[in-house]
C-alpha cells in the first residue's frame, strides 16, 4: 500500500499491485453510512438530486442483462441489498421478477413502501437474513459495497441469499482519471485545493476499485466472475456534483447540462465497475 493523501487524521492508501484506493479513519472516529441516510430531510434531498434518467436507463440494461444470464426461470427471485427507494425492485417486478431487499435507513424503507408497495427488511446482516430466506437466483446491489469497511463480510452475506449458480450484480466507484486528476491538482496546488480528490473518495465512499483489484476480491470470496467492466455511471445530476465542488450557481446549471449531454454520448470518463458474477 501507498499512502496517497496524507492524514488529518484521515488518510487514503492505494493498492500498488491492483490500483484499488481506500480510505481509513485514523485517529478520528469513524462515521457510520447510516448518518447519511437516516434523517428523513437529507434522505429526501437526495431522493430529489438522483439522475433518473441515468438511472432508470441502467436499471433497464441490467435486468435485461440479467434476463440472458438466467434463461429459462419464468419468474427469477430477486434480493436487492440496499434498496433505497425501491425503484429499482419495483422495474424488477414489472419485469417479472419476485423481489424483496433491505435497508439501513427507516426513511427508505418508508420512501419504498409509500411509492412502491414494498416492504423492505431493516439490518445489514445478509447472513442472519439468509437463514430465514435463501436461494435466491440473483442479488444486486446499487453503489453499497463502497460504503462498507469489511466488503469481504458483505460479499459472503450474498453468497449465502444465493443458490449454488446465482447472479450476483453490483455496480461500485472505480479509481479512474478523475481521480488521478485529482490528485495531480492536489499536488500543484501544495494541497490547498482538493475537492475534487475529497469528493470522489471519503467517509460515506470509503473504497474505490481497479478491474484488477475487484476481480481478486470475487474470486477469494467464492465467486466466479462474468464480466467486470468500466462504465458510465453519475448516479446525481451533474449540477449537484459541480456545486459540491464550489461551482457558482450561474455556472453550474449551464455546465451541467453541458456534462449530462456528454454523458450521454459516451465522453465522460468511465467512473464506475459494473460487475455480474456467479457464486460457486
Amino acid at each position: 500500500m501507498r499512502l496517497i493523501s496524507a492524514p488529518r487524521p484521515q488518510f487514503v492508501e492505494q493498492c500498488s499491485s491492483c490500483g484499488s484506493a481506500f480510505y481509513y479513519f485514523g485517529g478520528a472516529k469513524a462515521v457510520s453510512h447510516n448518518d447519511q441516510y437516516n434523517v428523513d430531510v437529507n434522505y429526501q434531498r437526495y431522493l430529489e438530486c438522483a439522475n433518473e434518467p441515468s438511472l432508470n436507463m441502467r436499471h433497464n440494461e441490467t435486468l435485461s442483462r440479467l434476463r440472458e444470464l438466467l434463461p429459462g426461470i419464468r419468474r427469477p427471485r430477486l434480493f436487492d441489498v440496499g434498496a433505497g427507494g425501491g425503484d429499482f425492485l419495483s422495474r424488477a417486478r414489472d419485469n417479472g421478477f419476485e423481489v424483496a431487499g433491505n435497508e439501513v435507513s427507516q426513511p427508505a424503507i418508508n420512501e419504498c413502501r409509500n411509492r412502491h408497495g414494498i416492504d423492505l427488511v431493516f439490518g445489514d446482516d445478509l447472513r442472519e437474513l439468509a437463514n430465514e430466506d435463501t436461494g435466491y437466483d440473483v442479488v444486486t446491489m446499487w453503489c453499497v459495497i463502497a460504503h462498507v469497511d469489511e466488503p469481504e463480510e458483505l460479499l459472503r452475506g450474498a453468497r449465502a441469499l444465493l443458490r449454488p449458480g446465482g447472479i450476483l450484480f453490483f455496480s461500485t466507484p472505480r479509481y479512474c482519471s478523475i481521480d488521478r486528476a485529482a490528485l495531480l491538482l492536489r499536488k500543484l496546488t501544495a494541497d490547498r485545493y482538493r475537492r475534487v480528490f475529497d469528493r470522489r473518495i471519503n467517509h460515506f465512499h470509503r473504497r474505490q476499485y481497479s478491474r484488477k483489484g475487484m476481480e481478486a476480491l470475487l474470486i477469494r470470496e467464492g465467486f466466479s466472475p462474468i464480466s467486470i467492466e468500466p462504465t458510465i455511471g453519475y448516479g446525481l445530476r451533474m449540477r449537484e456534483y459541480l456545486t459540491s465542488l464550489g461551482v457558482a450557481d450561474p455556472v453550474s446549471k449551464p455546465a451541467g447540462k453541458a456534462l449530462e449531454a456528454a454523458a450521454n454520448r459516451g465522453l465522460l470518463p468511465r467512473n464506475i465497475l459494473t460487475v455480474y458474477a456467479h457464486a460457486s
